[in-house]
């Protein structure tokens, strides 16, 4: 080939091996995350592990080079890359269970979460990403050999690359992962840089015979992530993996990871409670203060068994207006779908909890907070002196907030600190401990001092045992000096979250 074309071709090369290893990067998230979560124990395994290898990358792309410059080498080793990366997604799933089957069998711990995908993501991607690292540093030398410019050259390099990264960001959350899913965008991107490559190095004829030959991988029909016995459906979104499955009597709503259930419908029309902590929202109506109409707001809607069991129980004797909101749209249309989610009482907004709070006008009896990105972990916007200011703001005057916080205990430094951060803001703060789960605690806030016996002009007998339980162990909050508060600019709730997890299971061993 011409050495104008030679150069062209390399500066292709580049940018397409830079979007590449943006895509896979991206992708890798959404891959392990129905086993792992999406915490940013999780990202930080992902970005620490694909910067190592792109290091690792550089150095030895460069000392070849400078030993072995051969057009063909590169384009061999990116073909090897590439072959990699498509068979990722296949062996996944083996791979994470032969890793967590050998690591440790406390599914919620950061053993599995930390180590289990730090050694997923090293076994799937150090090699191909490795390999990948080396081509900017090789293309730079080879260009050098045909351009005494070798300085302007390598900025170019850097410079096509990153471009090739930028699209290599957008175009896997904005097109291939929403309209292909995560493991097919993994192929697909690995196949657009093994064509670029084989253009380097075979016949046209040939070229367009093996690109023929490849086309199959994409209509391929991939199993379930996570087969089961009880699975009915399963999809991807652009912040989650989404599973829905039936046990027994129940069908659950799984975010992420199958540990943590995100919602429980009972598929007996004649038993709407879960006995799970969900239940204790129906007390609300009675503490605050508002015996005619109900306005609700719901912050993390999942699935809608609140919407679903206020409706159920308040619609009739009140003027019941329920707003609840959820940032996933495909959780939405999944509730729809398999929840029976839609109701008279409620109107479903897709935005995010702050957003929501941000752009309302509108004033509630009560405020529900039950937004949890992956198992245990409260997003750390929602619980902050700023967030709690904006919710405040969207109470009436005898409003009340209530969020449920999953703690090993009432003195766990997570529950003290979002309480302290609660106090900052209410004048009044009082949990409760859910009586089927000891991590379960509802905190309840509001500025006047909530009178608990109101809870005894409940007509409902399903309810009963929730409103003996709840005035036998509410407790009221007094403020932590000892515990921070929580603010925008510093609220490391992941850190206590998993600090508080290892700590109960180094305590139980």
């Amino acid at each position: 080939m011409s050495l104008k074309f030679l150069k062209t071709y390399l500066l292709i090369l580049a940018f397409t091996s830079g979007m590449t290893i943006m895509a896979v990067e991206l992708s890798a998230a959404r891959l392990i995350a129905p086993y792992f979560g999406t915490s940013t124990f999780v990202w930080t395994n992902i970005i620490g592990v694909i910067m190592f290898a792109l290091a690792i990358g550089y150095y030895l792309g460069g000392k070849i080079a400078d030993k072995n410059p051969r057009l063909k080498f590169i384009l061999e080793a990116i073909l090897l890359a590439c072959f990699i990366l498509i068979i990722i997604p296949f062996v996944t799933k083996p791979l994470v269970f032969l890793i967590v089957n050998q690591i440790i069998t406390f599914k919620a711990s950061t053993v599995l979460i930390f180590v289990g995908s730090l050694l997923t993501v090293s076994v799937l991607f150090i090699i191909p990403i490795l390999i990948l690292g080396m081509v900017s540093p090789y293309i730079i030398k080879l260009l050098s050999l045909i351009d005494p410019n070798i300085g302007k050259d390598a900025g170019l390099v850097f410079s096509i690359s990153t471009i090739g990264s930028i699209i290599g960001t957008f175009l896997p959350i904005l097109v291939f992962i929403p309209f292909f899913g995560t493991r097919k965008t993994i192929i697909i991107f690995s196949l657009i840089l093994m064509f670029i490559a084989l253009i380097g190095l075979i016949k046209v004829k040939w070229k367009l015979l093996l690109f023929i030959l490849v086309i199959p991988f994409l209509t391929l029909n991939f199993s379930t992530i996570k087969q089961a016995s009880s699975h009915v459906y399963e999809t991807e979104s652009a912040y989650q993996y989404i599973e829905v499955q039936d046990n027994d009597n129940q069908r659950i709503l799984l975010l992420n990871e199958g540990y943590g259930i995100s919602s429980i419908y009972n598929l007996d029309p004649d038993n709407v409670l879960t006995d799970y902590y969900y239940d204790y929202y129906n007390l609300l109506p009675y503490i605050s203060g508002n015996t005619q109409k109900q306005d609700i707001l719901i912050l993390g809607l999942a699935g809608g068994i609140i919407s679903t069991q206020l409706d159920h129980f308040f619609a009739q004797d009140y003027d019941l207006h329920i707003d609840g909101v959820e940032i996933d749209q495909k959780v939405i249309e999944t509730a729809q779908k398999y929840f029976d989610l839609d109701n008279e009482s409620l109107t479903v907004h897709n935005l995010d909890a702050r957003n929501y709070l941000q752009f309302n006008d509108k004033k509630y009896d009560s405020i529900i907070i039950d937004a949890y990105s992956v198992q245990h972990y409260i997003p750390f916007h929602l619980t902050t002196i700023e967030f709690f200011k904006k919710v405040e703001d969207s109470l009436k005057e005898n409003g009340v907030v209530a969020m449920n916080i999953n703690a090993t205990s009432k003195n766990a430094k997570l529950i003290r600190s979002i309480s302290n951060t609660m106090l900052k803001t209410f004048n009044h703060v009082y949990f409760i401990q859910e009586k089927n789960n000891d991590w379960n605690f509802m905190v309840i806030a509001s500025n006047n001092e909530i009178d608990w016996q109101t809870l005894n002009n409940n007509k409902y007998s399903e309810l009963d045992h929730l409103v003996t339980q709840s005035l036998e162990n509410v407790e009221k909050i007094e403020y932590y000096p000892q515990y921070s508060y929580l603010t925008d600019d510093k609220a490391p709730v992941e850190f206590m979250t998993e600090k508080m997890i290892i700590d109960y299971v180094f305590k139980n061993l």
